[in-house]
């Protein structure tokens, strides 16, 4: 399979908000500590396997850019959104510098909460997809299946998709992360084998070179697929949030 990165050694804890995290659009945040960081956690819904959704990158990126998908999702599914330390509702990490070990160990934590016992499906969104390929890679079991929106495929990399001439260039927010060795280790991460995997692409203002990358991410596992939402710009979970609930029920060999 991949190198392993990170640990699942977390203690995860959850300092505020309501027990249970279920039900309802209006369901409160939860601050859940882990690795040394703070990070604010909406769930909702209940089912199995639960799913868990990651964000994008930029000065406002954050997990509300997912609450249309989201609740979608919770109809038949517990669901986790998250904002990483740095974005959203999450306050800024104590250091800089981070790796891809830390969005393995912050992706760990909130699948932790979302199901403690059974694998996740994973939802991302965009540079989402860095943290989840990396959770695929450093933690197979603990990962059903993934659906990627509209994600940045590491062989066309982060700065040709954010349109960005260095890495300091690269718009992150308050993250504090090393984005060129994020980028490095994503790049270690093998081939897939045979996890279920469906990668949804926008319709509109597509580049060949940005259909060439979604094509190899789907190829990246030997049951991927690719799925078009037409009338979608990058904003795929907010645009057409019923083309992910499709997704995640494509998701070949659940269940088997």
């Amino acid at each position: 399979m991949a190198r392993r990165v990170g640990s699942l050694g977390l203690a995860a804890v959850v300092l505020a908000g309501v027990a249970g995290c279920g039900g309802g659009a209006e369901a409160p945040a939860q601050v859940l500590e882990a690795a040394g960081v703070r990070q604010s956690v909406v769930c909702m819904g209940t089912g199995s396997p639960a799913v868990v959704m990651v964000h994008g990158i930029g000065d406002r990126a954050n997990s509300g850019d997912l609450v249309p998908a989201q609740e979608l999702l919770s109809d038949k599914h517990r669901t986790c959104r998250y904002d990483r330390p740095g974005a959203g509702q999450s306050p800024p990490p104590p250091r800089t510098g981070r790796t891809g070990d830390d969005l393995v160990a912050e992706l760990s934590a909130v699948a932790d909460l979302a199901d403690p016992s059974a694998p996740v499906i994973v939802v991302a969104h965009s540079f989402g997809s860095y943290p989840a390929l990396l959770m695929a890679g450093a933690h197979p079991d603990r990962v059903a299946g993934l659906v990627l929106a509209d994600a940045v495929d590491p062989g066309l990399g982060l700065l040709a998709a954010l349109g960005a001439g260095s890495w300091k260039e690269a718009r992150q927010g308050r993250e504090g992360l090393d984005l060129e060795t994020v980028e490095r280790q994503v790049g270690q991460v093998g081939s897939l084998e045979r996890l279920p995997l469906v990668v949804v692409r926008r319709g509109e203002g597509v580049s060949q070179a940005w259909l060439a990358a979604q094509q190899a991410l789907a190829g990246r596992s030997a049951r991927g697929k690719l799925l078009v939402a037409e009338d979608s710009g990058h904003e795929v979970p907010s645009d057409a949030p019923e083309k992910v609930r499709e997704a995640v029920e494509a998701l070949p060999g659940l269940g088997e």
